[in-house]
């Protein structure tokens, strides 16, 4: 499947990793012009793009897939969607993706990571037993803690409105991984985080809940309001 075409409007997903994918690009030939002239462009653009700038292009792709594949399962649904969205007082910490349903919030964060995914236990007896997120075999458990702490800050924005009996809960989207379990999802944190595709996100966004369609509006304009766009 083709990798969708970035859009580049504010509220689009992966539109603050595209700008910082552009910014390091422009000043890398920025740097490259300066020391070479219009030879160290040509050859900046030969060589492509190193590792810590190509990541915000992928990062920027999987959130436009996401975006893209949630709206299709989310049609008709009366789920609303905001994409990046800004975490005030948290630097450049942003909430890829956010769906508000009968159900309450669900915070989405998107990752463009391919290969396996696992849950694993270690520790005991002598030491604590911790829960670790593996990917290809590297620890990524720190995905997990990002998470809770954008739901933290969603939880947050909600009660300065009087909203925090509305039920927030957490994902993480894995638009192009292919180790999922084929029947179950993956559940983190004492089964407080899923770990899914877009599809199996949707589901959970899909939750039956008391929020009617005006009350669904009313908690997604206040999250906008209080979370702006990256």
């Amino acid at each position: 499947m083709s990798t969708p075409k970035p859009r580049t409007d504010p509220d689009a997903p992966g539109a603050s990793a595209l700008r910082e994918y552009n910014r390091r690009r422009s000043n890398r030939e920025a740097t490259a012009r300066a020391r070479l002239g219009g030879l160290g462009v040509l050859l900046a653009r030969a060589t492509g793009d190193p590792q810590t700038t190509s990541a915000w292009k992928q990062g920027a792709q999987a959130e436009i897939q996401t975006g893209a594949q949630l709206q299709k399962q989310l049609r008709r649904s009366g789920v609303v969607l905001l994409h990046d969205r800004r975490i005030p007082g948290r630097g450049r910490a942003n909430i890829d993706h956010l769906a508000i349903g009968p159900g309450g919030v669900t915070v989405i964060d998107t990752k463009a990571a391919r290969g396996r995914i696992q849950l694993t236990k270690v520790g005991g007896l002598l030491s604590p037993r911790r829960e670790l997120l593996l990917v290809n075999g590297r620890d990524r458990t720190q995905q997990l803690d990002a998470l809770e702490r954008q739901i933290q800050a969603v939880e947050r924005a909600l009660a300065n409105e009087g909203l925090s009996d509305v039920d927030v809960r957490g994902a993480l989207c894995y638009p192009n991984i292919e180790g999922l379990p084929v029947l179950r999802q993956l559940r983190a944190r004492n089964g407080t985080l899923i770990i899914d595709d877009p599809r199996g996100v949707a589901k959970l966004v899909r939750r039956a809940g008391a929020l009617n369609q005006t009350e669904v509006q009313r908690v997604s304009d206040q999250l906008a309001r209080r979370l702006p766009q990256a």
